[in-house]
């Protein structure tokens, strides 16, 4: 949406903002301050659905000057160093820690921070020489990471392999419980060693991350890719210019049946989306000059050809739950074989309006953009009826074998990327055998990414991204948090009450 001259002075004034989030923030708002109307091309018609909160933009700006996601292969840095940054190869693990870190701060995003910072696990390994000195200064590593990039959208990836590396990294994301960076690890059961499976699993479960990402399905779409921010997979060296989302529920008010809501209001709503996206993205690559000036570009770290789009979805329950209605059932999404029926018929629709859409300056994902399962916001009243992504309502959850069955056939849809979420009690860290077991489980139905964590942590998944519920409670009581993410979960938790999703106990094992 726009900003105005008092959004700018109610920035510069708030006393629970932080210096560096007043920045930040002040650089969103001026990025807001000109139409798109009149700088980006949109039509009357465009801004109209975007300011009825059908088509959400995410507040990314018009004045677009860096696409919203960078994915650097930071492989480059260790072969090479970094002429602009006057970073020679490393040749030892505190030259390499040192280098990625300087590397970071100039790595940019829609959140002013670096999205991606690596295959951790890989640019470490040939560097470990003394396992125990090598993972103080991991550790120290991982915490200055926290403590400077204060945004839980910054994104770790290791695996499928088992390295020393790998397991460094894991002890120590266990040992210091920090919300940054999330962190996913690339899983194949026929790569990764069942050793190394329990520890991330014990890691996910004590302190949410890393997260499970299918690496033989994403791969099979997208070829090289990485998991960034929330849970978003993009193609390596490269990334995302932007991400619009459909409001799904705040769509299904407007339509007067299921039909109507397929046939019509979908692939109308879905098409301006898309316009939308081709005219930032023209701005982007024809007018900010970013890819002429980016160091990034120029050392190879990342080529405009690997960037793609998302066109993203959130509230399909919603969506679901307000058809069953008009259709005079009181069922609800994810307890109904009509409303499954139903949401098939709604993807299907987005599907199919996108492929007939050819994006621009896509060639890396075949003219197309890649469809998303967004984790959710808290933006607008809109968003307290538009559950993240494709998942059930808290409260509304059936039993995890029900729940894993339902929610895998909507994972294909989503290329760039989906989740689902499950609270486990205590014991289960006396059964890593059995959440491998469940992660297999969900693999084989053709899940593409899953997590867990005990329902019981300070560190809690509020979607794609880990806050710590104590830093909530401060950022409620109107205090300066360090993290921005702490509202937005903060804000998730009010509209869609993730802090109490369905506790999935010991026993569930046994069904």
């Amino acid at each position: 949406m726009l900003a105005t001259k008092e959004d700018i002075l109610q920035i510069a004034t708030s006393k629970t903002l932080t210096y560096q989030q007043k920045l930040f923030s002040l650089a969103n708002a001026a990025e807001r301050m000109i139409s798109p109307v009149e700088l980006l091309g949109y039509t009357e018609e465009e801004w109209e659905y975007i300011q009825n909160q059908m088509i959400c933009d995410l507040n990314e700006g018009y004045a677009i000057y860096r696409p919203r996601y960078i994915l650097p292969d930071y492989s480059v840095y260790i072969k090479n160093g970094c002429k602009f940054l006057e970073l020679p190869a490393p040749q030892d693990l505190e030259e390499c820690l040192d280098g990625l870190l300087i590397l970071y701060s100039h790595v940019p995003s829609i959140t002013s921070f670096p999205v991606f910072i690596g295959h951790l696990d890989r640019l470490l390994e040939p560097f470990i020489t003394d396992e125990e000195a090598d993972f103080k200064k991991i550790k120290r590593f991982l915490n200055h990471i926290d403590k400077t990039i204060t945004d839980s959208f910054c994104h770790a990836d290791i695996g499928p392999y088992e390295t020393r590396a790998g397991k460094l990294i894991l002890r120590a994301v266990i040992e210091l419980e920090n919300p940054t960076p999330n962190m996913s690890i690339k899983y194949d059961k026929n790569k990764t060693s069942r050793e190394f499976a329990e520890l991330a699993a014990k890691a996910c479960l004590l302190v949410s991350k890393p997260s499970f990402a299918n690496d033989l399905y994403y791969t099979k779409d997208l070829g090289e890719y990485a998991m960034a921010s929330c849970y978003n997979a993009l193609p390596m060296a490269g990334g995302a210019y932007t991400l619009t989302r459909l409001r799904l529920g705040t769509i299904a008010k407007a339509a007067t049946s299921t039909d109507d809501m397929v046939e019509n209001w979908m692939p109308k709503v879905a098409k301006l989306a898309l316009s939308t996206m081709d005219k930032r993205h023209r701005f982007l690559v024809e007018k900010s000059n970013y890819f002429e000036t980016s160091f990034l570009v120029k050392e190879g770290f990342i080529h405009a050809h690997n960037f793609t789009s998302m066109l993203a979805i959130v509230g399909l329950a919603d969506a679901v739950n307000h058809l069953l209605r008009l259709e005079g059932s009181e069922e609800t999404f994810g307890m109904s074989k009509r409303g499954d029926e139903i949401a098939t018929r709604i993807l299907d629709q987005l599907e199919a309006t996108n492929a007939a859409h050819t994006g621009v300056y896509v060639q890396r994902t075949n003219n197309h953009y890649l469809l998303h399962a967004q984790v959710g916001a808290s933006l607008h009243e809109e968003d307290k009826d538009n559950t993240p992504a494709h998942r059930i309502r808290v409260g509304e959850e059936p039993a995890l074998l029900e729940h894993l069955k339902q929610s895998a056939p909507f994972h294909r849809y989503f290329p760039s990327g989906t989740g689902d979420l499950f609270a486990f009690d205590q014991t289960y860290v006396d059964h890593l055998d059995a959440i491998v077991d469940i992660v297999d489980g969900a693999f084989a139905l053709n899940y593409r990414y899953i997590t867990t964590y005990l329902k019981n942590t300070d560190l809690i998944r509020v979607t794609g991204y880990l806050v710590k519920k104590s830093e909530v409670a401060k950022a409620r009581a109107d205090q300066a948090v360090l993290r921005d993410t702490t509202w937005f979960g903060s804000g998730t938790d009010l509209n869609a009450h993730v802090f109490d999703r369905s506790l999935r106990e010991q026993e569930e094992i046994l069904l």
